[in-house]
């Protein structure tokens, strides 16, 4: 049995809507990821400024036990 173009156009008006909500669901989701993506990415930046300080501070704590260590084998030879 053939439908009705009435029925036919109800239909695609439905079809059109579940659509248009499928398109703006997907429109919200997008914008939380973005947010998200947005956060993570200053998250990785802070954590990389975090990452070269430790490092310039275990090179400086290095350096300190070298010349402390220098100053230990100089006074040994000195003694």
């Amino acid at each position: 049995m053939k439908k009705s173009v009435a029925s036919q156009i109800a239909e695609l008006h439905r079809e059109l809507e579940n659509a248009k909500q499928a398109y703006r669901d997907a429109d919200d989701e997008w914008r939380a990821v973005d947010v998200q993506y947005v956060s993570f990415k200053r998250q990785r930046e802070e954590l990389d400024v975090h990452k070269r300080d430790l490092a310039d501070e275990i090179n400086w704590r290095n350096r300190e036990i070298a010349v402390l260590e220098e100053e230990i084998s100089y006074e040994r030879t000195s003694a």
